[in-house]
């Protein structure tokens, strides 16, 4: 009988709930559901920082609705472009709570999936949407404005280009890279040649974007303008290597004498410990360096000069290591070659701190989801993406509209992906599907289509 009864009360709460339901529904369909309030959040504009990505930006708080009668709630903070109605909403997280702590770097984020660009103010539209159960309408609350100013998290270079560097083309061999870690502010070290003209490029191509003289309102006095038709620089001062920071924000170019970068290759694994037989590496851009040599298995170790000191780099210095070498654990902690002897080519990155043995395979990068041929790492049915450079992918593939789909840089569903917000710039058939994982939605018409991703830029297009 205790057991009967237990199953009747069980029923009555069902129905209870059913019946608030109903009551909810009609309610909120008769605008008798009193709205939640977004707060007014503590400032109206915000600078966001990468020195302060970890730091909390803001705790947003917003009040219940009043439903007429107890409810649990789950509340989604929603951001999107001011006065857009949140027609392109974008879902920063959902709680249960009456207040959320919101982190600088998770919501730069956010904001540059919304396609906000770096170091711009723009302002915002914040709001939370209130739902008890996917039975019952949502409820929307106030909505606060604010104005953003989100940074940048990755750092295209730019590229010099002219006789008075490698030469006019080709591409990509001839160009100089200038790295940057720092929004639109680049670095290389170079060689310049007198009387002879160059340019700064945007991309690994000729167009669409190149910087000359006149763009910038200060250049150093070893430059000049060319007046060559297009206003490139000419170098009138001595043909040598020079250390170049241009800066695309403030408009400034200084070029400065500079010594040529030196890496070197000394030990038994590569001729000798002998300083005349040291193989010197070719300098590729700021930190990186390239070279072959007849490896034996033995040790050898990095110089950043043609002697032995001050300044050498050992095994434990690097964190990335190709398998072919391993530490000696000589004393010196120096790499040892064990792989088969040989001539071998050699890239070393001193700032990301990796040793490559061979030519460095293109990236990859592939898409699955049912917006193509389905969720699966089955061959045929996941889409490959072909490489084309400077962080560029294409490929083309059929599309089926209301699908979704992902990209991934292995056949594998870890440890890398790239969803919706991952991009700042996404083509206008595609949006975020807002299914838990921020895939993309494909919107457009069913059918073949060729689109280019580019994860340097954060840039996806459509053909």
């Amino acid at each position: 009988m205790k057991t009967l009864n237990n199953i009747f009360a069980f029923i009555t709460l069902v129905l209870a709930f059913a019946a608030c339901e109903d009551d909810a529904e009609k309610a909120i369909l008769k605008n008798q559901v009193a709205p939640n309030e977004f707060l007014a959040p503590s400032s109206s504009s915000y600078v966001l920082t990468l020195a302060d990505k970890d730091a909390k930006l803001e705790t947003f708080e917003w009040t219940a609705p009043d439903y007429g009668f107890p409810a649990g709630v789950s509340y989604e903070l929603q951001i999107d472009h001011a006065s857009n109605n949140f027609a392109d909403a974008v879902e920063v997280l959902t709680t249960n709570s009456l207040s959320a702590d919101v982190m600088v770097g998770a919501f730069n984020d956010y904001l540059l999936g919304l396609g906000l660009t770096p170091e711009e103010p723009a302002e915002i539209d914040l709001r939370v949407v209130a739902t008890i159960s996917d039975k019952v309408p949502a409820v929307f609350s106030s909505k606060q404005t604010i104005t953003v100013t989100p940074y940048a998290t990755i750092f295209p270079s730019i590229y010099g280009m002219g006789a008075g560097m490698n030469g006019w083309g080709p591409w990509p061999q001839n160009a100089v890279e200038l790295v940057s870690s720092e929004f639109k502010k680049y670095y290389t070290v170079t060689q310049l040649v007198n009387g002879e003209t160059f340019r700064f490029f945007e991309q690994l191509d000729w167009g669409p974007t190149s910087y000359n003289y006149p763009y910038f309102t200060t250049v150093s006095p070893e430059l000049e303008n060319a007046n060559d038709g297009d206003s490139n620089f000419r170098v009138v001062g001595a043909s040598g290597w020079y250390e170049i920071h241009v800066d695309l924000v403030n408009k400034t170019v200084v070029a400065e004498a500079a010594e040529e970068p030196q890496l070197y290759m000394v030990g038994a694994a590569v001729g000798g410990w002998d300083q005349a037989l040291a193989v010197k590496m070719t300098f590729i851009k700021p930190g990186v360096f390239e070279g072959t040599a007849d490896f034996i298995n033995d040790a050898f170790r990095f110089f950043a000069q043609n002697d032995w000191g001050p300044t050498s780099y050992n095994y434990p210095y690097f964190t990335t290591v190709d398998a072919n070498f391993e530490n000696a654990n000589d004393g010196d902690s120096n790499l040892r070659y064990v792989g088969t002897p040989g001539s071998q080519k050699v890239t070393v990155d001193l700032i990301n701190k990796t040793v490559t043995l061979g030519d460095i395979p293109d990236p990859e990068l592939y898409m699955t989801g049912d917006g193509l041929n389905g969720w699966s790492w089955d061959e045929g049915i996941y889409v490959p993406l072909t490489y084309v450079g400077a962080g560029e992918f294409e490929a083309t593939a059929t599309f089926t509209s209301g699908g979704a789909f992902r990209f991934f840089e292995q056949t594998d569903w870890g440890p890398t992906s790239y969803n919706y917000p991952y991009f700042t710039t996404v083509n206008a058939e595609f949006e975020n599907a807002n299914d838990g994982d921020s895939n993309f939605r494909y919107t457009g018409t069913t059918g073949s289509r060729t689109i280019h991703v580019n994860l340097t830029t954060k840039v996806v297009t459509l053909d």
